[in-house]
């Protein structure tokens, strides 16, 4: 059973994504999880508080289906590359291409105005590009990629593209645009089943 604090970070989470944190109001919040402020200020102490929630919860999401259940389990990187493309299309797919990505979203959102928030999603980033690069080296003493290739410079690539795809999926409204750049990231990264 999920706690009345879980429910509303949850809550509050669809908000952020859909809305975006600047324009989810604490009445919003209020509204979409049933309660009052006295229980919200029972939880949390501000908006900022539970946005802290919020972006713990998004990347404990992100760490376990992409990171876990995924990008750190002992298969061949080729394999982790695509069966992280394939989650990331899927998630996108489930969200019907429009919302884009929380993390992304939030990323851009708040880099100015809210360092730690900045910091905690630019941690995840990094983690997410070294687990990329890792897989990259991989394929390259495999002789599977080219041994010249910068691989931390191709992993911050990679997510580039990826989160660049989210984001012209996004605004046109069409999963088709994910699929086709991650069409693209898999031969670029020769990731192609031969």
């Amino acid at each position: 059973m999920t706690s009345k604090k879980e429910e509303i970070i949850y809550k509050a989470s669809l908000l952020i994504h859909s809305l975006g944190y600047t324009n989810t109001k604490l009445s919003d919040i209020l509204t979409s999880s049933g309660i009052g402020k006295g229980q919200f200020y029972h939880y949390f102490t501000s908006k900022q508080d539970l946005a802290d929630a919020v972006v713990e919860y998004l990347i404990g999401n992100m760490k376990h289906d992409i990171f876990d259940e995924i990008l750190d389990r002992p298969i061949a990187p080729k394999l982790r590359l695509n069966q992280m493309l394939d989650k990331l299309c899927a998630m996108q797919f489930e969200n019907q291409a429009q919302s884009g990505c929380a993390l992304g979203n939030l990323a851009i959102e708040i880099s100015e105005n809210e360092p730690i928030l900045r910091d905690k999603v630019a941690s995840f980033f990094k983690q997410w590009e070294e687990k990329i690069q890792r897989a990259l080296d991989e394929l390259q003493q495999q002789r599977q990629l080219d041994t010249n290739l910068d691989t931390a410079k191709y992993s911050q690539a990679m997510i580039a593209m990826i989160e660049g795809a989210i984001l012209l999926m996004k605004n046109k409204q069409d999963i088709q645009v994910l699929y086709d750049i991650t069409d693209v990231i898999r031969t670029e990264y020769n990731l192609n089943e031969e």
